[in-house]
């Protein structure tokens, strides 16, 4: 198999860490898509230009990071798995996937984009309704994370996949360590092997892309 990838990026994260759960082999092409020319031949594997793409060995061309994950528990039984054969249970871990993409990542990328703006622009009526439906996303999974060790009950799934790069990206936007649950979660979750491991590997390209950013942003640890 082969993964197209970027180190920093949150998707491309997710289904390292899935990977890396699931200890498969795969070669791993890194793709600059702030290249002209790499970008127009990248295009030709995944025409919506974006990361990660997964080629199978036979040939067949998988986007969307969770759907990447889903074939791979499915082609890869014998492994962890990460989307519970329980049909209940797989209900609640993509409901948990879908809360990060939704709420959580969208409102991410709208604190971001206010980051960017000059301090007397931010915090303007743009982000009210996603920084909102970003603090009732956090208090629904502070609630659940009352007696669980990872998001969906006592096994690491497709569900903390997601979590680990996106509460780590906006840990730079938001600061949600108020939320005790939340907090002793990331931290059981940024030690466990296959998250150090990928975040390692991208910490070098994301610490790049902040500093040169118009207002650099810094990453921030709670562990």
């Amino acid at each position: 198999m082969k993964l197209y990838y970027a180190p920093a990026s949150s998707y491309s994260q997710r289904v390292l860490i899935a990977l890396a759960e699931k200890d498969v082999k795969f070669t791993a092409i890194e793709v600059n898509l702030f290249d002209v020319e790499e970008r127009e031949i990248y295009s030709k594997i995944n025409p919506f230009g974006k990361i990660p793409t997964l080629i199978t060995d036979k040939g067949t061309v998988i986007f969307e990071a969770n759907i990447i994950i889903e074939y791979l528990d499915k082609y890869f039984p014998n492994t962890s798995r990460l989307i519970p054969e329980n049909s209940e249970q797989a209900i609640e871990v993509r409901l948990l996937e879908r809360i990060f993409d939704v709420y959580i990542n969208t409102a991410r990328e709208a604190l971001f984009a206010d980051k960017q703006r000059k301090e007397a622009e931010r915090n303007g009526k743009e982000i009210a309704k996603p920084k909102r439906l970003l603090e009732t996303a956090l208090l629904l999974l502070e609630q659940k994370l009352a007696n669980r060790t990872w998001l969906a009950g006592n096994e690491f799934s497709l569900a903390d996949c997601a979590a680990a790069p996106t509460l780590a990206y906006l840990r730079m936007v938001y600061d949600y360590t108020y939320l005790s649950e939340l907090t002793n979660y990331i931290r059981r979750l940024e030690s466990r092997a296959s998250v150090v491991k990928v975040f390692n590997s991208g910490r070098e390209q994301m610490t790049r892309m902040l500093s040169e950013l118009k207002y650099p942003l810094q990453p921030v640890s709670i562990i």
